[in-house]
């Protein structure tokens, strides 16, 4: 019960006085001097300290402080000069100017008084301001318990609805989750040695085996491990478990469990499990997925060890072992889980047993919430697709959330999914299906392999090769000129083409400039020129730098917008928009590289250029960059040359604080 200030205020001046040559009131080491008594007010038996000050206690002035001090609460009344009050929740060291200190300071003005403080309190201290002091840590502790006790009653009313860990999960983590090792008795002869599985926990026999190689059990047929006594001194495997479970029809539990198998004697392995966290996923009325986090911490808490919120991580981006949400999927008890909820036709177990390797079910039930093509997508056998639309913030919307069929959704026909199913598309690549599609070319497997074979990341540079030229002619050509010039040193000493990709743009790029010097790619001579690098080079030339003159206005136009969007300075290095196409073509001939063949297109919005340039000469042209759709399509240096580490780790940075935080604000 609280200490009733309004009663409290009828004590607060009790009119004691002092005689002016009182031996006390000449200390200089004293601030304040303590007078005491005890009243009951409202019912309770309350000590009451008067602070007075001691340069104003021989003018009868009234006290500074008075401490109302109860068995379970206390408080303090601060009164001033100019006659107003304040109430203080403080205790008595941190009481005045001099926090933690104040008492020290303070004297009483008769034994009486220090005694009578001593009674009250009930401390066995012989100095009455130190059995105070404790009894009001004492009560600052009882209200922490009670504090902390409140926050805690609703975290274990939330784990009530808790159902039994299953019965069948440590079995399964041994039989299906954990390393099995077969430990043998190394002999040089070429008899069968004996050996130990810890999977099927038999003795076995084996023969022509090495230390830590790799084989199946000829007992259980599961994949093992096989080690030799005496070179394996211990092993230590740890991994993660999800389970899933159902609270009720709108709401799932996912829980981790961590699992650590200590083996010292493989006939008696320490297998431990925990429990470290649980997600409460609820189906809120907007429809989407609402996440409520606990943690369990092993050595804080009062009446449960559970606490709200996500697992305290530092540093942020280092692997931390208790902080890992990502493990196997208990698949088992899945259906039953989720029957009945609105995530009973999400196919996760499906997607999991794609390749048993662990995941994060969090994603994946906010994807489906999203997404609920996502089911179809799965059924299709597309786990790339899915893979990317749930794990990759930065992936291209390549779904119709609110399409009813397989022509809405994914705007593809049944003739279509054979190919796609086959080479199991990502979305890039499903994207580039769709492009090429809708401009008339037919494609197989083949092209597909290939691209992933030689990494060929932009689809941009296909789809412009393609206008003019079969995937079949392309792959050849590509390969052709990357085996004759992926080793060849211009004279500046640059490797130009180190990989397909450079083929691949320098292509793209003699496509586009030839088009605007009205080159006839009807004729194989001019589509497929012997020599790449020098017609690359010789049109660039050819480019006529007045005509690109009517675009400055376009490109000053744009000049504002862009600097805000990705202008960015760190380390020594700036990334700038061009103000003018002259800047542009400037560029292109001090870089000996085609970026003036860009202007057009970028006057008209197709493609972004922007200059990485040295702080300390800004006007200076280092390193150009081409961005298309969030992406980074190619950057240049003087005669082709590639980027420096410095300039590299320039990139990520702005690439993470501008280029995909700008492209995820224009998608939304």
């Amino acid at each position: 019960m609280k200490i009733n200030k309004r009663e409290c205020r009828k004590y607060a001046d009790p009119g004691f006085t002092f005689k002016k040559n009182d031996g006390l009131l000449l200390i200089e080491n004293i601030n304040h001097i303590v007078r005491t008594a005890i009243k009951n007010i409202s019912g309770k038996r309350v000590l009451i300290l008067y602070f007075y000050e001691r340069e104003r206690a021989a003018d009868n002035a009234a006290p500074e402080y008075i401490l109302f001090q109860c068995r379970d609460d206390y408080i303090t009344l601060q009164k001033f000069e100019d006659g107003t009050e304040k109430w203080l929740s403080a205790s008595l060291e941190n009481l005045g100017e001099h926090y933690a200190y104040f008492h020290k300071t303070c004297a009483f003005y008769r034994k009486k008084d220090d005694e009578r403080v001593t009674r009250f309190c009930k401390r066995s201290y012989t100095d009455s301001f130190t059995a105070l002091d404790s009894l009001q840590k004492y009560i600052m502790q009882t209200r922490l318990k009670e504090r902390i006790k409140k926050r805690e009653r609703k975290i274990i009313e939330r784990m009530q609805s808790v159902p039994p860990v299953p019965r069948a999960l440590k079995g399964w983590i041994h039989r299906e989750i954990l390393p099995h090792y077969i430990y043998y008795i190394y002999k040089r002869s070429k008899k069968p040695m004996q050996g130990y599985c810890t999977a099927c926990r038999h003795d076995i026999l084996v023969s022509g085996v090495k230390h830590c190689g790799k084989g199946k059990c000829p007992r259980c047929g599961k994949s093992v491990t096989f080690k030799a006594n005496g070179r394996t001194k211990r092993i230590f495997d740890r991994i993660t478990v999800q389970v899933l479970e159902r609270i009720n029809e709108t709401e799932l539990l996912l829980r981790i469990f961590k699992i650590t198998n200590k083996i010292r004697d493989c006939r008696d392995p320490k297998l431990y499990t925990w429990e470290n966290a649980r997600f409460f996923i609820r189906w809120d009325e907007t429809g989407s997925a609402n996440i409520s986090p606990y943690y369990y911490s092993y050595n804080r808490g009062m009446f449960t060890k559970w606490h709200e919120g996500e697992r305290p991580h530092f540093p942020k981006y280092q692997y931390n072992y208790e902080c890992d949400v990502c493990g196997y999927l208990y698949c088992d008890n899945i259906n039953n889980a989720l029957a009945g909820t609105p995530w009973q036709y999400s196919q996760l177990e499906q997607f999991h047993r794609i390749d048993g390797e662990p995941l994060e079910v969090i994603p994946y039930i906010r994807a489906y919430n999203r997404y609920p093509a996502i089911e179809y997508l799965v059924k299709f056998g597309l786990f790339k697709l899915v893979s990317q639309i749930v794990y990759r913030y930065d992936c291209p919307k390549v779904i119709n959330k609110d399409g009813k069929n397989l022509r809405e959704t994914l705007g593809i026909g049944p003739e279509d999914l054979p190919l796609l199913q086959k080479i199991n598309v990502n979305a890039y690549e499903f994207l580039l299906y769709n492009e090429l599609k809708n401009q008339g070319v037919r494609l197989d497997e083949q092209f597909f392999t290939w691209c992933r074979q030689r990494d060929i990341s932009s689809n941009e540079n296909l789809l412009i090769a393609l206008k003019y030229s079969t995937p079949g002619k392309l792959m050849r050509y590509i390969d052709e000129k990357f085996e004759l010039l992926k080793n060849w040193i211009n004279r500046h000493g640059v490797c130009r083409y180190k990989e397909p990709n450079n083929i691949l743009s320098d292509y793209k790029d003699y496509l586009l400039m030839g088009v605007k010097l009205g080159y006839d790619f009807t004729d194989s001579f001019v589509l497929f020129p012997k020599n790449l690098p020098e017609a690359h080079d010789l049109a660039s030339i050819l480019i006529d730098v007045k005509k690109k003159e009517i675009y400055n206005k376009q490109i000053q136009e744009a000049y504002k917008g862009l600097l805000e969007q990705y202008r960015f300075t760190k380390n020594g290095l700036t990334l700038i928009p061009p103000k003018t196409a002259k800047e542009i073509v400037v560029e292109g001939h001090f870089l000996h590289h085609c970026v003036n063949s860009y202007v057009e297109r970028v006057a008209e919005g197709k493609c972004v250029i922007l200059f990485i340039r040295e702080t300390s000469d800004i006007e200076k042209p280092f390193y150009t960059l081409e961005i298309h759709n969030g992406q980074i399509v190619q950057i240049q240096g003087k005669h082709h040359c590639k980027p420096t580490p410095k300039v590299k780790k320039f990139l990520e940075l702005w690439k993470n604080k501008k280029l995909l935080p700008a492209y995820r604000a224009e998608a939304a």
